[in-house]
């Protein structure tokens, strides 16, 4: 099972050495965030399809406000 989480790169991040800094710390928030949410998931009782939904729904989202029961 394979899921996307995408985020902006931040090594692309244009402006000031502090603009630069932002973008990194944006980046690394984003995926702590969503490493959190993952790890929060009761794997034990989830199904494949389910799985892959959440998998899914995580990649969309830049914070830890998604839905943990859903």
């Amino acid at each position: 099972m394979t899921a996307h989480w995408g985020v902006p790169d931040p090594a692309s991040a244009e402006g000031t050495e502090a603009e630069r800094r932002v973008a990194f710390a944006e980046a690394f928030r984003m995926l702590k965030n969503r490493i959190e949410i993952f790890t929060s998931l009761p794997m034990s009782s989830i199904d494949k399809l389910s799985l892959q939904s959440r998998l899914d729904a995580i990649g969309r989202t830049d914070d830890a406000t998604l839905d943990r029961t859903a």
